[in-house]
């Protein structure tokens, strides 16, 4: 009796690729590890290359890399091996970079596996990068292949935050273009929450007809929470938690802008629903402690904290699940979670406005701002705008605060000293004494300068001496101290800068009257930061709308507010000229005959 042949034994690779497709990624990691350490060349590279694939969605990037470092020259899998160094990029937080390899990787050799990694770490880099143009369509193809299960939810999240950042125009090309059904769902779920979500019973029928047109889309499962916002968006919270730092060295700051928020909250003509306040300090850095005890006193909504770096901590916190308006601005560009918000008075907003306002009157500039650390702040925020506007940086030339620095800076500018020196050279040629006038540079359009008054009072005149009191100057509000005196700012003539209306009575004269009585002694100096708690506290109310229609604008005391995709509220300022020194709305048909020189008879 002949015994039965034996089964074959089952293929390595297909257990390995079955562990992979059943999203056993370790498993399947450690399978084409094993596999690769029994075959040679380009087999073996291929092998490595899926094993450290599999091991980053395992969450084991050590043992990724490792492998990694062990393909360094290899020969075959080259777009496998680039899209795990992609992947370990990102992980390293080197966005940048990753979106950079991730962009030169051919797809075509890929497997869907490995295409679908590309996906997400091209989306997640450009995401990070605050870049929602290239990661809503990298993050929507992700969905065609296949992804760890348990990291689902979090690829949903982060397709949203790309697609609902868009443009109108763009979601609406988006959801009627001629392209699969799952791309064109998230756009028309987007579309649909950007025009109906402040109205919820509208939205939640166009959510319910978007549900049955794309039944089992993976977007679905974000409209219960989003018919939750909806609902949340015509809510106030019922508790406000207000975080400052009352310390030595930003406790006047905190006081003028908890003095302004409380003033707002007094003045609420909807009193019957106006929120219940808490004041909390922060002074010790201690945010977790202060931010726990107040949601332990009930707080719904936390503004504050004031500091950067504790900004930076808050926004980082992944746990908190209450809304957040930062009273400061952090430099990262990553999309925010919902319900994070950011609003500062930066002079970057400043000087973005300064240089959309000048480049109409030509494209050369000339930067002058003191050599300090705010100084060098501004004069690379007026060059990055001043760029962005397409101006061109003739001169950047900081001062500093001496007679002889204002000189040296402004001679320096207008290219004096070359003029001179050309002069000196022609009489050491001809050898005859020669009259001579020093000329300025004429390639100049205008200057920018950054500048407080003391030390605009010294460069203007300069200017002046020198032949270029007729150029227009443009400034940030730092030229204003906030409070006029027309002798001692009569230098300051033809001087244009951007401020908040409510120094200028253009909003809330009321609020400003009682202000200027009641803290008189020092309300030049705190006027912007008061207003800054007002705008604070009234713009509340507003931060989902804002959010939601990128075009909305309300007006407030510090300017008229709108938010970008990151959340951060943006201030459109009032231009106002030095004439006969006093500053006068530059856009009155008085102040406009004046011109833009050193005085209103020049």
């Amino acid at each position: 009796m002949r015994e039965a042949p034996s089964a074959p034994k089952p293929d390595p690779q297909a257990l390995a690729n079955a562990q992979l497709a059943a999203g056993n990624f370790a498993q399947a990691a450690s399978a084409y590890e094993t596999l690769a350490a029994t075959s040679s060349g380009a087999q073996a590279t291929r092998l490595r290359a899926m094993a450290a694939l599999a091991y980053q969605d395992a969450g084991d990037y050590a043992t990724a890399d490792g492998l990694l470092s062990l393909l360094e020259g290899a020969d075959g899998a080259a777009g496998a091996i680039a899209t795990a160094r992609a992947r370990a990029l990102l992980h390293a937080a080197r966005d940048s970079d990753a979106l950079a390899l991730a962009d030169s990787i051919d797809t075509a050799p890929l497997t869907p596996y490995q295409r679908g990694i590309l996906a997400r770490t091209r989306g997640r880099a450009a995401l990070n990068l605050g870049d929602a143009r290239a990661a809503a369509p990298a993050l929507i193809a992700a969905w065609r292949y296949p992804y760890p299960a348990e990291g689902e939810e979090e690829l949903r999240q982060q397709t949203w935050r790309a697609v609902s950042s868009l443009p109108e125009t763009e979601l609406e090309q988006g959801a009627t273009a001629a392209s699969a059904d799952t791309q064109a769902a998230w756009y028309a779920l987007a579309l649909t929450a950007r025009r109906s979500m402040l109205d919820t019973t509208t939205f939640a029928a166009r959510a319910e007809d978007w549900r049955m047109r794309y039944p089992g889309h993976p977007a679905g499962e974000l409209i219960e929470a989003l018919l939750e916002r909806s609902e949340a968006l015509g809510e106030r919270p019922r508790q406000v938690a207000l975080l400052l730092p009352f310390d030595a060295t930003f406790g006047p700051a905190a006081e003028a802008i908890r003095d302004g928020f409380i003033s707002a909250w007094f003045g609420d003509e909807n009193a019957a629903s106006r929120p219940r306040l808490g004041v909390y300090s922060t002074s010790d850095g201690d945010t977790d402690s202060v931010v726990n005890r107040a949601l332990g006193d009930g707080a719904e909504f936390i503004v504050g904290p004031l500091r950067k770096e504790l900004v930076e901590r808050l926004r980082a916190d992944s746990d908190l699940d209450v809304g957040v308006l930062a009273l400061n601005v952090v430099d990262d560009t990553a999309l925010p979670r919902t319900g994070f918000y950011q609003f500062g008075l930066t002079p970057e907003d400043e000087a973005a406005q300064v240089a959309e306002r000048a480049i109409a009157r030509g494209q050369g500039a000339l930067l002058l701002a003191p050599d300090s650390s705010w100084g060098k702040r501004l004069m690379a925020a007026y060059e990055n705008a001043w760029g962005g506007a397409g101006g061109t940086v003739l001169a950047r030339v900081h001062y500093n605060e001496s007679t002889e620095g204002y000189t040296r800076a402004v001679r320096q500018a207008l290219n004096i000293d070359l003029s001179q020196a050309r002069a000196a050279a022609l009489r050491e040629r001809l050898n005859l004494p020669l009259h001579f006038e020093p000329r300025r540079r004429q390639d100049a359009a205008v200057i920018l300068l950054a500048a407080y008054p003391d030390n605009a009072r010294q460069l203007m005149p300069q200017l002046r001496y020198f032949g270029a009191g007729a150029m227009p100057v443009y400034a940030t509000s730092h030229v204003y101290a906030g409070a006029s005196s027309a002798e001692g700012d009569i230098d300051l003539d033809g001087i244009e800068f951007a401020d908040m209306p409510w120094l200028f009575d253009g909003a809330d004269r009321r609020t400003r009257a009682v202000v200027e009585r009641y803290w008189s002694p020092r309300a030049a100096g705190i006027a912007r930061l008061y207003a800054f708690g007002i705008d604070a506290y009234r713009v509340l109310p507003h931060l989902g709308k804002l959010r939601l229609q990128p075009g909305l604008r309300v007006p407030g005391v510090t300017g008229d507010l709108s938010m970008d995709q990151r959340g951060v509220l943006h201030r459109r300022l009032t231009w106002m000229r030095y004439v006969n020194g006093t500053p006068r709305r530059a856009d009155s048909p008085a102040t406009r005959t004046t011109g833009h020189g050193a005085s209103a008879g020049e």
